[in-house]
């Protein structure tokens, strides 16, 4: 892999002002510990960029995105006044809340063609120590720039050539605490782009698997912690991440977790990401049914099951008492489950 041309940008937070800052644009020097990191960077970022994403259609539905026209033309024309025009439209996107920031550009090839990666590295406040034969030398900065070479904002694209084109990239973001759960300003506004699995589509996955995990479960004990995990899953509501860092927040045992993953149509699903949609998961484990060796039936909200029914063990037996009171408001008869 070779990194053919990049370029740097000074980024201000530029969002909701009226006369955007200018911004200041170097091209990088193929050699020193800067570019040995960035060369780093450039040659990792298929294994780092995990999240896959696609850019946003234009309003008629057709494959035309302006990020991905400035990407697509850089690629073509790798100077500094092309750059700049990428890092203008960060400009625009970025609140005080990230603050300032240095953007990287990269055009090379690899493999399989041509590959873009573009990376954005936090402004820090630091102090840089210089020893000296008699003491030591202190200097204090307000602008330090990549204080940790591993906290970062990345976006990796590729194709067999500039003109061919692409849609579809992958992304990282190191500067948070949750997994996958990127910034939307660095995805829906620079990259304007979204996950390539829906929120839908991701959640109807997952809840299908755990349904069908639950349903197939033979062993009690596991069954009533995929029932918890079930309960559990509710509160992700409009987080990002995969089936496996989600099954992974409800600290599920390994067994668990197989019993999930055994379910899905392809192992490699369990890392695809999505927006965890409570509306589509309530369509699949919505409600919770216990059945007795005894004809009996109950049927209520997964949330509250264990409100509205209160169970416990009966001494020296397998079995276990069931107990509920409520107002009758209705009766019906059904021909069977």
């Amino acid at each position: 892999m070779s990194i053919i041309r990049g370029h740097s940008y000074l980024v201000h937070p530029g969002k909701h002002l009226e006369q955007q800052p200018n911004i200041g644009g170097v091209q990088l020097e193929h050699r020193g510990k800067l570019f040995t990191m960035l060369k780093s960077l450039f040659d990792q970022a298929h294994n780092q960029c995990v999240v896959e994403i696609a850019f946003r259609p234009d309003s008629e539905g057709e494959q035309n995105n302006d990020c991905r026209t400035l990407f697509l033309g850089y690629l073509t024309r790798p100077q500094i006044d092309v750059g700049r025009k990428i890092a203008q439209r960060l400009q625009s996107v970025t609140t005080l809340r990230p603050g300032l920031g240095l953007l990287f550009v990269l055009a090379g090839t690899d493999a399989a063609g041509a590959r873009l990666v573009v990376a954005r590295f936090p402004a820090d406040e630091g102090v840089v120590a210089r020893e000296k034969p008699q003491g030591l030398s202190l200097q204090f900065f307000e602008r330090v720039f990549m204080k940790s070479s591993k906290s970062y904002k990345c976006a990796l694209y590729r194709s067999s050539s500039p003109s061919a084109g692409f849609w579809e990239g992958a992304a990282e973001d190191r500067q948070i605490d949750s997994d996958h759960e990127l910034s939307q300003y660095w995805i829906n506004g620079f990259l304007d782009s979204e996950l390539r699995t829906t929120g839908p589509a991701g959640t109807k996955r997952l809840a299908i698997a755990l349904k069908e995990a639950i349903k197939n479960c033979a062993d009690a004990t596991l069954r009533e912690e995929l029932w918890s995990a079930a309960k559990l899953m509710r509160g992700q509501q409009g987080r990002t991440g995969s089936i496996s860092t989600i099954v992974g927040r409800m600290g599920l045992s390994d067994t668990a977790v197989t019993a999930i993953k055994d379910q899905l149509l392809r192992p490699e699903l369990i890392n695809e990401t999505f927006r965890f949609d409570l509306v589509e998961f309530d369509k699949h484990v919505a409600y919770r049914s216990v059945e007795l060796d005894n004809g009996g039936i109950m049927f209520a909200h997964n949330e509250n099951f264990e409100d509205v029914f209160h169970s416990e063990p009966i001494r020296n037996s397998d079995k276990v008492r069931f107990t509920t009171e409520g107002k009758i408001v209705s009766q019906s008869t059904r021909k069977g489950l």
